[in-house]
């Protein structure tokens, strides 16, 4: 959060924004001007004219048929927009953070059965080594363990590999450049999942993304009406005052100060259907801005929607492979005990080991989606912090 540089550059767009407002205030506000001049002439047979002017005028709109009045409130919900474009960046970096995160400890939990998948067939194979060096093993039990050992070292090596991986991906989102210092540590997950109807309704309020096309639509409708004071007048409040100075034949100034105040007004009485076609643009703008709103709330609800069944599958998988490590477990010490005892082969002991494993690390998959399918469903309801929270 703090050293994010997409979330800093999200963050300026606020200022921008509030930077925007200031300027849409100070149009309807008094406006200053000064101005000033120096001239000297001569002609044949004129003496030097010499002559100075200086001049100070205010003016103030009083009316512009809404369109600055549009503009300031157009601004405002620039603001609105800007801080909501922000809190759903936020929100978006929290849930990239937490990914990566859970990617990380299911990487590192798979790594940690690969090696111990390892070290269990290096045992097998030391054992039948020592007993082909005897002679109570044939040549092809020795080669099977080799091979069994070989592959699960390099399932280790590559489930590692992905460990750095996302640890590297994790330390690109906090801005680290190295990944020596980054730990990953396992959290229980509390989850009663509900009706999805439920996360359907709390996405509706909660998604900043659909607040701010809301706002956008307001800004469009208030386009349209700024379009329409085009067929309207504008009418300034001026008031000024000038001094000028004249340099006579005799070497004198003479100075003459000017005051003035009144009122003008201007109408653009035909502009070719200018207006009229910056009217019309403005409407259909917000057509397309609405359209983009029941998009959006569409693909809300798909995420929804998709998150809720994804989690509902993995809260079913994490039952069904924690039952099918207790059976691999049990299987596992069936074929070991029959081997020793001289009634079983090799090949069934490596094939328990092996299906152990895997049901190990479907469980470990079963495990991690279930958090990361929780956070899904977080961030498609909007509020990821705080399922981090809970």
């Amino acid at each position: 959060m703090t050293n994010n540089p997409n979330l800093q550059r999200t963050e300026q767009s606020i200022l921008v924004a509030e930077e925007s407002l200031k300027s849409a205030r100070g149009k309807k506000s008094v406006s200053v001007s000064a101005s000033g001049s120096a001239n000297a002439s001569k002609t044949e047979a004129v003496d030097v004219s010499e002559r100075v002017s200086a001049g100070l005028s205010a003016s103030l709109p009083l009316y512009s048929g809404k369109r600055l009045e549009t503009a300031i409130k157009y601004a405002e919900l620039g603001i609105e927009v800007s801080k909501l474009d922000f809190i759903k960046a936020q929100d978006d970096l929290i849930y990239q953070v937490v990914t990566s995160y859970v990617n990380a400890l299911e990487n590192l939990a798979t790594s940690k059965v690969d090696l111990e998948t390892e070290k269990n067939l290096a045992e097998h194979e030391r054992m039948i080594a020592a007993q082909y060096d005897a002679g109570a093993k044939a040549k092809i039990d020795l080669l099977r363990a080799q091979v069994e050992t070989s592959n699960a070292l390099q399932d280790a090596a590559r489930s590692h590999a992905a460990y750095e991986v996302s640890l590297t991906n994790l330390a690109a989102l906090m801005s680290t450049d190295s990944i020596a210092s980054l730990t990953v540590e396992d959290f229980n997950t509390r989850l009663k999942l509900g009706d999805v109807e439920n996360y359907l309704t709390e996405a509706e309020e909660n998604r900043c993304d659909l607040k701010s096309d809301a706002l956008r639509i307001e800004q469009g409708e208030l386009n349209v009406i700024s379009a329409k004071s085009g067929w309207l007048p504008s009418v300034n409040a001026n008031i000024g005052t000038d001094l000028n100075a004249n340099n006579n034949s005799a070497n004198r100034w003479h100075p003459t100060p000017d005051a003035s105040a009144g009122i003008s007004a201007s109408w653009n009485i035909f502009d070719s259907g200018v207006t009229r076609a910056e009217v019309e643009s403005a409407k259909v703008e917000v057509e397309r801005l609405k359209l983009a709103f029941d998009s959006d709330l569409d693909s809300v609800h798909e995420d929804v929607v998709t998150a809720h069944k994804n989690l509902k599958i993995a809260l079913l998988r994490l039952t069904t492979t924690q039952r099918a490590v207790e059976l691999a477990e049990e299987e596992r010490f069936i074929a070991t005990e029959r081997y020793n005892a001289g009634e079983g082969i090799l090949l069934d002991v490596l094939d328990a080991e092996v299906a152990l494993s895997t049901a190990k690390k479907n469980n470990v998959s079963a495990r991690y989606d279930v958090a990361r399918y929780s956070f899904d469903l977080a961030h498609a309801v909007g509020d990821t912090l705080k399922a981090i929270r809970n």
